[in-house]
């Protein structure tokens, strides 16, 4: 269950849902790395990264070009939508190229696990789909960092952008 910290949010939506995980994708139980993170807003669908045993991080929050992606965040973290009232406690998306998620927009530019100004419909054409990465605020976009502060590292790759709004991402998880 959500719980909105503010009145207004009462009725927002998760912005990730599995579509095909069931056999192949698992919310995996780990510990927000309070230290790394402090403030930071984190939205459902946004890449999250291991540091140290169970801790996640957001991807590139430090900005580290090669951080390996874990898997996506599940949970609201921070902000109007805080549901973790104070925990630690996270589940994270991870799973194989079976495991499929709709990955939707947040209520504004600035609340949103997909990069503002991406333009996720144009890339529908591409066979084979387009390879996603972190950005460096951990956010899914279509552009590799090429030293700009972003990930090198793929997380998923789109199988259509439904909207600039809503898209649906096949977990990829590389490891280098």
């Amino acid at each position: 269950m959500i719980k909105a910290n503010n009145p207004a949010r009462a009725f927002q939506k998760r912005t990730i849902r599995p579509l095909y995980a069931w056999h192949s994708a698992v919310p995996y139980s780990c510990f927000l790395d309070a230290d790394a993170v402090s403030t930071t807003i984190i939205y459902p669908g946004m890449v999250a990264v291991k540091t140290t045993g169970e801790m996640v991080d957001i991807a590139n929050s430090g900005s580290n070009t090669n951080d390996v992606p874990f898997g996506l965040f599940n949970n609201f973290v921070n902000g109007d939508m805080d549901e973790l009232a104070g925990g630690t406690e996270v589940g994270v998306w991870v799973g194989g190229r079976d495991a499929v998620f709709e990955v939707l927009a947040g209520p504004n530019s600035t609340e949103t696990p997909l990069t503002p100004g991406d333009n996720w419909t144009g890339s529908n054409a591409t066979r084979g789909g387009v390879a996603l990465f972190g950005d460096t605020n951990g956010r899914l976009t279509l552009q590799s960092s090429g030293g700009s502060g972003g990930s090198n590292v793929e997380v998923a790759r789109l199988i259509e952008a439904v909207s600039n709004s809503k898209i649906i991402v096949q977990l990829v998880l590389r490891t280098s």
